[in-house]
């Protein structure tokens, strides 16, 4: 029995189900193909404007009260989210409610009313001020580390946008946006859980059926990434200094996405991971280091974040970077590695019980193009050895690609200090 179906509807609405029997739930999940890469500077943050703008009244919904209780009715709480390549909105519902709930969902994608723009924009405004301090100075690691990314560029504009774009939309390019990206071939929903596949497919057909519309253009291309080190060092009244290095890679073209995801659990998931194991429990030097990928359509980076008191910087950063230079010169530790591997293996199993996984693996990646089963994400885990993640981390974790962004009430003579320790990297 196939573990997901795809049925495509004549206007080209893509429609992904997974059936999950055992459980009493249902996710229902929209996939719309626009994000902030779409979006030239002067509008930047209108895909995060216009999600905003579904939930303030759609078809016969006057408001957000009453598209929420619609929702709340069905057993649902929906929500949604903005990222660079897509727009997410989703919810679970009482199986008994399926239809019912893509009615919902249809009229919000279709017809929104997108009145009161000036309310919503206050709102994504005070948003948008929470990553600025005092003196208005950006003060959010992700979006520093994305200007420093990608400089001149949309992938380099916070998704939320500047005030200076926020305040430049207005209904009419609201519209215009909706138009050209909400279609149904940009568009594809996921229904997991238990569920009817022929009752899903009706469904959407008699209430999506009639939707018409063109594929929109592709997004801009990534710019090639310019050789470093490169780094960007924020003045900031805290009493941690927040850290983020990243390494750029080659997005989801790399022919290794599985290889990243067991090197981001190597570093930084369960008990045998290599940086909270020397940071917090060897060194004591923070309570949390985390490491994540950003894979992308041709671009991306893998990020490492942490915290720590400003007397610690300088050691903080020379063993992070000391735990990297390991990994790519002499792997060591094949014990952290096999266990990585094998939570990596368990995972992969336990989501075939979480409905919001399966309309990830196969609703969000049949949008990006990366679909992947189940079982061929456990064959080739199994195939990875520590002498790829090895390799992986050689060409990697080099001083050329390495970007830093430090905020916090850091000292001239402690940046010295680092730069030192990046020359030598």
């Amino acid at each position: 029995m196939s573990e997901y179906f795809v049925d495509t509807l004549p206007n080209g609405l893509r429609l992904v189900s997974v059936a999950m029997p055992h459980l009493h739930s249902a996710e229902l999940v929209c996939y719309v193909g626009s994000g902030g890469r779409h979006e030239p500077l002067e509008l930047g943050g209108i895909s995060h404007f216009l999600e905003h703008m579904l939930f303030r009244g759609a078809g016969s919904y006057a408001n957000s009260r009453e598209l929420e209780l619609a929702f709340e009715e069905l057993g649902g709480a929906v929500n949604a989210a903005t990222d660079d390549e897509s727009i997410c909105f989703h919810s679970r519902i009482h199986p008994d409610h399926l239809s019912k709930g893509i009615e919902i969902f249809a009229q919000m994608l279709r017809h929104p009313h997108l009145g009161e723009v000036e309310i919503e924009r206050q709102i994504i405004l005070e948003e948008a001020r929470e990553d600025f301090n005092q003196q208005g100075e950006q003060t959010n690691p992700d979006n520093l580390m994305a200007a420093l990314l990608w400089p001149d560029h949309p992938l380099g504009q916070p998704l939320i946008g500047s005030k200076e774009s926020l305040n430049a939309i207005d209904s009419t390019a609201l519209r215009l946006w909706h138009a050209k990206f909400y279609t149904p071939p940009n568009t594809l929903i996921a229904c997991c859980g238990k569920i009817d596949r022929r009752q899903f497919v009706a469904a959407a057909a008699t209430f999506f059926g009639s939707w018409q519309g063109e594929a929109p253009p592709p997004f801009p291309a990534a710019p090639p990434s310019k050789p470093g080190p490169h780094q960007n060092w924020v003045q900031d009244s805290d009493s941690q200094i927040g850290l983020q290095l990243a390494f750029p890679m080659a997005g989801r073209k790399d022919p290794r996405p599985l290889h990243f995801s067991l090197l981001r659990r190597l570093l930084s998931w369960g008990g045998s991971a290599l940086l909270p194991q020397r940071l917090r429990e060897e060194c004591g030097l923070t309570y949390a280091v985390e490491a994540n990928c950003s894979m992308l359509a041709d671009t991306g980076y893998l990020a490492i974040d942490l915290a720590v008191a400003p007397q610690n910087l300088v050691v903080a950063v020379a063993e992070t970077l000391g735990v990297l230079a390991r990994l790519g010169h002499s792997f060591a530790d094949t014990a952290a590695f096999e266990a990585a591997r094998t939570s990596y293996t368990y995972d992969v199993g336990f989501a075939l019980d979480q409905p919001e996984a399966m309309a990830v693996r196969y609703g969000w990646a049949l949008q990006a193009k990366c679909l992947r089963t189940s079982a061929e994400d456990e064959a080739d885990i199994a195939k990875i050895d520590a002498a790829q993640i090895q390799q992986l981390c050689r060409e990697l974790f080099t001083r050329h690609q390495l970007h830093l962004v430090v905020v916090g009430p850091w000292r001239k003579e402690q940046k010295h200090e680092i730069d030192r320790l990046i020359r030598a990297f």
